[in-house]
């Protein structure tokens, strides 16, 4: 059983403790894992973030044991981010992408092309594609434009990214005003807009987050242990639902926050159980785990 050690500070010689005890937990194992933040650093412009080299060869070697081996590891990068961006940024076969926080998903088949990617997404979301749309507009055009603003069209929600602008808290504030001005301009009731690090996300009502994403992973995958890792609020979420299960003997496993910079919100290292200092700490663990389950036995 993996005790929860109080959001600790994992060096390299722990690392390798909790990759053990990951390994040695009950099958399947279930690797969920975030991306910007996690598996590759957080830049100025979110449409440049690359994947850290290492987490790549790190996930491919994992998607090989899991072709392998597909009762014992399952692979799962749930992102903010919309299915195909993140999987286009990735690159690996044999994973299960889940964009937009789990609203959207493709399977991407080993040494299948990104480009071929179905992604399905839920039918009872399409009628908030022409809201998201709408108020990415109408909020683009009340700010006037700046250019520290970026709208990402996610279908059936938008997200406002204000992490170049010179006063972030004070953008923030300006975003949070316009979306409500916004909303009520072009009639929408429908939206909610969720706070994250650096971004604003208005997202259909009752389309849950990572942390709902996760629990139905739990409960149609039926792990006996998972990994999950991520920075953000969404993934505090996701922290939390896997410490639920584990409460209540459900499942093993462990949550992993990737504290790479000042901006990491308390509550994603409240809800963590160790800290990793990077991307990079964060594609040593994934590498470690690999070698670890590419030596057991068939």
């Amino acid at each position: 059983m993996i005790d929860r050690p109080g959001a600790i500070p994992a060096g390299p010689r722990a690392l390798v403790e909790f990759a053990r005890r990951l390994a040695a937990g009950p099958a399947p194992f279930l690797v969920v894992t975030d991306f910007d933040g996690t598996l590759a650093p957080i830049t100025i412009e979110p449409m440049a973030t690359v994947i850290v080299p290492a987490a790549r060869l790190a996930l491919r070697s994992l998607a090989r044991t899991a072709a392998r081996r597909p009762g014992r590891l399952r692979l799962v990068v749930l992102s903010g981010r919309a299915t195909l961006d993140v999987a286009s940024r990735v690159r690996v076969g044999g994973i299960v992408y889940l964009g937009n926080h789990g609203l959207e998903a493709g399977a991407l088949a080993r040494r299948g092309r990104v480009e071929r990617l179905a992604v399905a997404a839920d039918p009872g979301l399409l009628a908030f594609v022409p809201l998201a749309r709408a108020l990415g507009e109408a909020v683009a055009t009340a700010l006037g434009r700046p250019s520290w603003l970026l709208v990402e069209d996610k279908g059936p929600s938008v997200a406002f990214h204000f992490r170049q602008a010179p006063d972030p808290d004070a953008a923030r504030l300006l975003l949070s005003a316009a979306i409500e001005t916004s909303q009520r301009e072009i009639g929408d009731r429908g939206l909610i807009a969720v706070g994250g690090r650096m971004v604003v996300e208005s997202r259909p009502p009752g389309a849950g987050g990572k942390g709902e994403a996760v629990r139905r992973l739990i409960e149609s995958e039926r792990p006996g242990t998972v990994l999950t890792m991520g920075d953000d609020v969404s993934d505090a979420e996701a922290f939390r639902a896997v410490r639920e299960a584990r409460d209540a003997g459900t499942v093993d496993g462990l949550a992993v926050a990737v504290h790479g910079s000042t901006e990491t919100p308390a509550t994603v290292l409240a809800h963590a159980d160790i800290v990793l200092a990077s991307p990079v700490e964060a594609a040593r663990l994934l590498r470690i785990l690999a070698g670890l389950l590419a030596a057991e036995p068939d």
